[in-house]
Order: C-alpha cells, then sequence, then structure tokens
C-alpha cells in the first residue's frame, strides 16, 4: 500500500486513551503524544470514517519505513496515496456530476487498540487548550 506520513513531528502515544467524537461537519479525536500532551486532531470536511480493531488488520495493512525506526514502531497520521476506498466512494456516487470526492484524502490513525480511517478533505492538529 503507497503511503505518506503527514505530519512527521507529530508522533501518536502508544496509549493514546483517544476520545472520537463525530458531528455532520466533521470529525474530531482528542489523543495524546509521545510526551504525554493532549492533541485534537480534525478531519473536515468528511465523507467517511472507518473503525476497525487492530486485532483485524495485517501489520503490512499500513506499512511505511518511516514508522519502523530504531527497531520501534512509532505511531504516525498516514495517507493512503491512491486509495482504492476513495474510488469505491466515487464509483458508488448517487449524483455523477458531484466533484466532493474530488480533493479527498484516506488518511490512518494507527492507535494502540483501534485503527481510525478517515475520507476527508483536510486534517489538522492543534493543542488541546
Amino acid at each position: 500500500m503507497n503511503n505518506i506520513v503527514v505530519y512527521k513531528d507529530f508522533e501518536i502515544h502508544t496509549t493514546p486513551l483517544e476520545i472520537l467524537s463525530i458531528d455532520p461537519y466533521c470529525v474530531n479525536i482528542e489523543l495524546d503524544d509521545v510526551s504525554e500532551k493532549r492533541f485534537t486532531i480534525k478531519a473536515s470536511p468528511y465523507q467517511a470514517v472507518r473503525i476497525v480493531t487492530i486485532d483485524c488488520l495485517s501489520s503490512m495493512e499500513y506499512f511505511n519505513e518511516y514508522c519502523f525506526r530504531d527497531g520501534i514502531y512509532h505511531r504516525h497520521i498516514l495517507e493512503i496515496l491512491e486509495s482504492k476506498w476513495v474510488e469505491e466512494l466515487r464509483a458508488g456516487l448517487a449524483d455523477e456530476n458531484a466533484i466532493f470526492l474530488d480533493n479527498a484524502k484516506h488518511f490512518v490513525l494507527p492507535l494502540q487498540d483501534i485503527v481510525i480511517e478517515l475520507i476527508a478533505e483536510n486534517i489538522t492538529v492543534y493543542t488541546k487548550i
């Protein structure tokens, strides 16, 4: 699977204590980084959210060399390039002239027990106040 690390300077804690909230306009994921500082990740606008337990995925599903360094797996936000999921959503559009998926990206957050996948136009990370 072809992917890139979105924010190389932001690393998710091995026990991120995530809180997920979804409303019609955005997805917010509150979690800890490796220094135990609280952050919010906001995906907006979004088209789809998928949450899967880590036990149901192959460790190679979201492999990125940057995440495996110093003999340790480091958790980062990934963007899947040429996403099959985006293409599946595009193929199922009710309006063939719809353009809202044209700027959509497939993001992956590998957390401790779950993997959160998002199809969204933008993802931002900011400090929780």
